[in-house]
């Protein structure tokens, strides 16, 4: 308009550095600057302010590209360091690793102790040699504790115990033997059957045993049958999968099997009709702390056709000091229409370390159950992997942590569904107190081929402290289009109230959370308490110290 004005001039550099600084469009700035009249006096209170503020606006226009390069140097440097710091975390870990594994096999080498088969040893170090040791930067090993795992520079072994200590210890771990049980019994010390702690059973069905002793009854066949089935090797020979779906058994596995020494064997011959009743195998690996080596357990379990089997494998220390690491590797083989329940206790030591890597192959109409309670070792981990490669085949996996003060457990499992029909069922719970931490990683794959394959899987926390930790990554990889699928995850702290509830009924508040805890578990453990007292009752005797914090 003709009667506007600009005589105080500051709006209009106001309005062109607004402009600058994206506060107002620069056309309605404009439109200001030559909106005022065209006088000679006009013109002269106009001038002196269009100058102050095109020379605002390029100091404004130069601070902001100088705070741009600021910010990009600083993000540059920023991302160089989180990276340098990233790799001077993961050199070190790798290094402890690699390093741990060379001196385990330069301790074997020195020792007496002959291997179950030359060629077998010979071709473990080559794969061993092959591999890269596990590291932070490795999609199965980035949560895990390397340090508390493989860092054994400050760890003695213990004085080997007396055979009267050893033999009292042995026997107070084991469960007791009930009038008229015939279920056969494996006890290894060390590595080493022990023949006083083992007894064969009263079955004709299967052949049950260590590996030396079978090649020594059975004869060559029986040898190369055993030779031939711990041949493969987890992601080597078997379980390849792509890095998202690796557990990383190979190099703990290969080491496993340049190590062994002796292995327990449950082989189960076909059967024409399905048995009635199952075939209970009890295997014990029990450390004393004493071996300057990791002790290397390694379970081989065949279930014919038809077989039922039920294997409860346990691992335990005979001295409460132990820090010792036991790296096992345990193969199950179901054939058409076989049963195999299959109970993997580990209750070892506080300051112990435990790495189990399991498979398991279901052929049609067969069935595995894996039920796995961790309860023990400074750091525990097992890698489960489930094979369904028949149609019809089924599995179910139950597990349970119980983590306390430092501890570290883990389950990495990966459930397979390469057929059609298949179904599989995975329940998990954890219960974490002090400043432990549990993690479980769980992978459900179904292939295209796989449909109407029917899959759950679902992980439950109770965290007890403000310290306890969990990862809970349920995973499901689809490319069925004919499926009934689920996972899921879900973490809390006790329910106030149900604690309340428990109150009401005259139950102080020690009293509730206990009874709370102990039954969290129970739909898992099933009838643990009558095939496993003793390991049962070391789990509740656990539960009832964590209620107590």
């Amino acid at each position: 308009p003709a009667d506007y004005s600009l005589a105080a001039g500051g709006h209009a550099s106001t309005g062109l550095a607004a402009a600058v600084v994206g506060q107002r469009p620069p056309a309605a700035a404009l439109a200001a600057l030559g909106a005022a009249p065209r006088s000679a006096g006009g013109q002269a209170a106009f001038a002196a302010p269009v100058g102050a503020a095109l020379a605002a606006t390029s100091l404004l226009i130069a601070l902001r590209g100088a705070v741009r390069r600021r910010d990009r140097r600083s993000h540059t440097r920023s991302a160089r360091t989180q990276a340098a710091a990233q790799a001077t975390q993961v050199a070190p870990a790798s290094a402890l690793a690699e390093e741990w594994v060379e001196s385990q096999v330069r301790k074997a080498s020195a020792a007496s102790g002959g291997r179950l088969d030359a060629a077998l040893s010979e071709r473990g170090l080559v794969t061993l040699r092959e591999l890269g040791a596990p590291a932070r930067n490795q999609e199965p090993w980035k949560y895990s504790d390397l340090k508390a795992l493989f860092d054994d520079s400050a760890l003695a072994p213990l004085p080997a115990p007396s055979e009267d200590i050893l033999r009292e210890a042995v026997a107070a771990l084991l469960e007791e033997t009930e009038e008229g049980q015939d279920h056969a019994r494996l006890v290894f010390v060390d590595g080493v059957l022990s023949p006083e702690f083992s007894r064969p059973g009263r079955s004709d069905k299967a052949l049950v045993g260590g590996a030396l002793a079978l090649a020594v009854t059975g004869g060559a066949e029986v040898k190369a049958r055993i030779a031939e089935l711990l041949g493969p090797l987890p992601e080597k020979d078997m379980f390849l999968a792509n890095k998202n779906d690796a557990l990383g058994c190979a190099k703990l596995a290969a080491l496993n099997q340049s190590l062994l020494e002796d292995c327990a064997c449950v082989l189960a011959e076909d059967a024409e009709a399905p048995d009635s009743e199952a075939i209970t195998v009890e295997v014990a690996f029990i450390t004393t702390g004493s071996s300057p080596s990791c002790a290397c357990p390694r379970v081989l379990v065949q279930a014919g056709k038809n077989r039922r089997l039920r294997v409860i494998e346990s691992h335990l220390s005979s001295n409460p000091s132990d820090v010792s690491l036991s790296n096992g590797v345990c193969r199950i083989i179901a054939a058409e229409g076989a049963a195999v329940e299959h109970d993997l206790l580990q209750q070892k030591a506080d300051g112990s370390r435990f790495v189990e890597s399991l498979t398991a192959e279901v052929a049609a109409g067969a069935s595995y159950q894996l039920r796995l309670l961790q309860t023990g070792a400074r750091a525990g981990r097992v890698n489960a992997a489930v094979a369904l490669q028949g149609e019809g085949a089924s599995c179910n996996v139950l597990g349970t942590l119980l983590a306390d003060e430092e501890q570290q457990l883990d389950l990495h499992s990966l459930i397979h569904h390469s057929v059609p029909g298949g179904k599989s069922e995975q329940l998990h719970k954890n219960i974490v107190a002090g400043s432990a931490e549990c993690i479980f990683k769980g992978s459900i794959r179904v292939d295209k081929a796989a449909q109407q394959t029917t899959s759950s899987q679902l992980c439950r926390t109770l965290l007890l402290t403000k310290k306890a930790k969990v990862k809970a990554m349920p995973s499901l990889q689809i490319q069925a289009d004919d499926v009934t699928c689920s996972h899921g995850a879900a973490i809390t702290e006790l329910d106030e109230t149900e604690v309340f509830y428990m109150r009401s009924r005259g139950l102080d508040p020690g009293a509730a959370k206990k009874l709370l805890l102990v039954a969290f578990p129970q739909d898992l453990l099933g009838d643990l308490s009558k095939v496993a007292p003793k390991v049962y009752q070391r789990a509740i005797d656990k539960l009832v110290r964590m209620a107590a914090q």
